[in-house]
């Protein structure tokens, strides 16, 4: 499978490592920035005739602006002519920074499956505790993705499980536009809400098969995580949404940083579907207790604030409706109400 846009060009297939290798020829200079065990798995597997690779290990778990300054620097110091990420998230948003400061060419080989960030002009930023911070974008397009389902599919289930919980974020956002009255009617956000509708719907039917080994299965739950939520985000909306899943995400982290450490993105984010949809109500058939036991029952997420470690105490409560209700606008009454209802244990 191999998609070309304005914005990407994504190859998906069994080797799609050796295509990169190939589109790389003639290239003398390359940057491969990744992290540690990234690096790892593909050094055995990119092979560029003639060309001088350099492997830089990320330091930092996540997309940090002076880290990029600092790299970038190094690359056109050293005269590489292309920039590599490979690896998570945090490894894909950090090549694009450095490939938006140094001007060079930017390919994006992601190892697992927990986000959208390897086809999505937008990145991240974050500060060196993993606070969001901010966000920019590629002044131009990225020049390949490239997702190798050979690679992919020995990435720890626990990822793919987290980049869905992640995924679903984008029905219960699109439907938080709803919260707000003054929103008009808009055909972007229709559109939006449509392609998430369809996301959702391959999660609810793929996922079992694919956790237990179904090829087929597995690839379209790659493509979804990897280029459809992309493509919702290329999509967006002129409407105000609220963004609660994600609110949620980053103010546990800024928050209750301790308890943050032992989960994933995406784990988290599931937990802010769930309030997300407390706010909403049913989506399209979609309740807050059918996500909640794809959530836990399929995906082996968490679905409660104990289950995150997160305490439940009033004062608690109210900290982090607080940081919620300054983010979305929304009442942090209504925010605090909902937060209530995920105290039970898991």
């Amino acid at each position: 499978m191999i998609i070309k846009q304005g914005f990407v060009r994504y190859v998906q297939q069994k080797g799609a490592i050796e295509r990169l290798s190939q589109d790389l020829r003639g290239l003398e200079k390359i940057c491969l920035l990744g992290s540690p065990g990234a690096l790892e798995r593909l050094r055995p597997i990119l092979h560029v005739e003639g060309a001088s690779i350099q492997e830089i290990a990320l330091t930092s778990p996540f997309t940090v602006w002076a880290q990029a300054q600092q790299l970038a620097r190094q690359a056109v110091s050293d005269s590489a002519q292309a920039i590599i990420g490979v690896g998570g998230g945090s490894a894909m948003d950090t090549a694009k920074a450095v490939a938006a400061l140094s001007g060079r060419a930017l390919y994006l080989a992601p190892t697992s499956a927990a986000t959208c960030s390897a086809a999505t002009t937008l990145i991240a930023l974050y500060d060196e505790q993993g606070r969001r911070t901010g966000k920019s974008a590629l002044p131009r397009p990225i020049d390949g993705v490239y997702v190798d389902e050979t690679l992919l599919a020995d990435a720890p289930r626990r990822l793919l499980c987290s980049g869905i919980a992640d995924g679903m974020a984008k029905l219960s956002e699109a439907a938080s536009a709803c919260l707000y009255p003054d929103n008009p009617p808009e055909m972007r956000w229709r559109s939006m809400m449509a392609q998430a509708l369809h996301l959702m719907d391959v999660y609810f039917s793929q996922t079992d098969a694919a956790l237990h080994g179904g090829e087929a299965e597995l690839s379209e739950l790659l493509y979804a995580n990897l280029y459809l939520t992309a493509q919702i985000t290329a999509t967006g909306s002129a409407r105000r949404i609220g963004e609660v899943a994600h609110h949620f995400c980053n103010g546990v982290t800024c928050l209750f940083p301790t308890e943050r450490q032992y989960f994933l993105h995406g784990e988290i984010v599931g937990v802010g579907v769930l309030l997300e949809l407390n706010l909403t109500g049913a989506v399209a058939g979609y309740t807050g207790r059918s996500i909640e036991t794809f959530l836990h029952e399929v995906l082996h997420c968490p679905t409660t604030l104990p289950a995150l470690g997160l305490p439940t105490d009033e004062v608690s409560l109210a900290r982090l409706s607080a940081y919620i209700s300054d983010k979305s606008g929304l009442s942090p009454m209504s925010i605090v109400a909902s937060l209530r209802t995920l105290c039970a244990e898991d």
